[in-house]
């Protein structure tokens, strides 16, 4: 293969999509597909003259990553922020949730029928090509970007995202358990919507707290970690593991994980980003060459 291929690194997350290339970053998951007067004032890509403007709209209510209608149109704009070229040729690697591994296959038959597509990013002309893929669990590939020092012994990493909390337990660096567990802070949105008992959704729970029009009583915040632990303590005994947690979740509820009783557990630093970290890690190591 031919090594100066550049590799992408992408997750597209129920809430935030994010992506490692020759830049790094996030955007948000809201996207539509409705008529706008002045497209230059949005974020938008153009594919087969359809247009799909993203960090407007809504949120995609489908749980399933492979049965999201936007997600090819996501795909080649977070390929596109990653990458300066007008014509890209890239590796890419994605991640799915433990659970959704299963549909493996599925995503990479959508991928390769558009391996190759002449798009408009932002009404720039854009061809973009895409080499080979791997596909890694959620969670999982955040083991790669720990030191040879976090890796040693036996570890459990919690990863918890929007709705799903990923475990991926090691053993002296051999993997023996990768689990989803359906429960993310979409959950607890719903019911601190619920409490609210007002006309917002969920989606707009996180942005009323941060802005204190509404307040959480910090025994919600308990609660719903203890809905966590007590989820996951059918796979793992959380007091034999060195626990690493990652996930916009896992920041959310940081003060109360420091808070825990368990012997070693830990939020990691770059727990917002550690999954798209840990991947760009394994691909270069799957594909023999580290990003320019």
């Amino acid at each position: 293969m031919n090594k100066e291929i550049q590799s992408t690194v992408i997750d597209l997350g129920n809430y935030f999509i994010k992506y490692i290339g020759i830049n790094k970053g996030r955007f948000s998951s809201k996207y539509t597909t409705d008529y706008q007067s002045y497209q230059d004032s949005f974020q938008r890509v153009e594919i087969d003259g359809f247009i799909t403007y993203l960090t407007i709209g809504e949120f995609s209510k489908e749980y399933d990553k492979t049965n999201k209608e936007n997600f090819i149109p996501q795909l080649m704009y977070a390929i596109s922020k990653a990458n300066n070229e007008d014509v890209i040729k890239t590796n890419l690697c994605l991640m799915l949730p433990i659970m959704q591994m299963a549909n493996k296959n599925k995503l990479l038959d959508i991928i390769n029928k558009h391996k190759n597509i002449k798009l408009k990013f932002n009404g720039k002309d854009k061809d973009v090509t895409i080499e080979d893929t791997l596909i890694l669990p959620e969670g999982y590939s955040s083991y790669f970007c720990l030191t040879t020092e976090q890796k040693k012994g036996d570890i459990c990493i919690i990863d918890c995202g929007s709705r799903t909390v990923n475990l991926a337990m090691f053993q002296n660096g051999k993997v023996v358990k990768l689990q989803t567990i359906k429960l993310g802070s979409y959950d607890f949105y719903t019911k601190i919507k619920n409490i609210e008992n007002k006309d917002y959704s969920e989606e707009d729970i996180q942005r009323l707290i941060d802005n204190k029009i509404i307040t959480v009583h910090i025994k919600e915040y308990v609660s719903f970690l203890n809905n966590i632990l007590n989820a996951i303590k059918p796979y793992a005994n959380l007091n034999t593991y060195k626990v690493y947690w990652t996930g916009g979740t896992s920041i959310m509820l940081q003060e109360y994980i420091k808070g825990l009783s368990l012997k070693n557990s830990t939020i990691l630093e770059n727990a917002s980003t550690s999954n798209v970290d840990g991947a760009l890690e394994a691909s270069k190591k799957v594909w023999s060459y580290g990003n320019k």
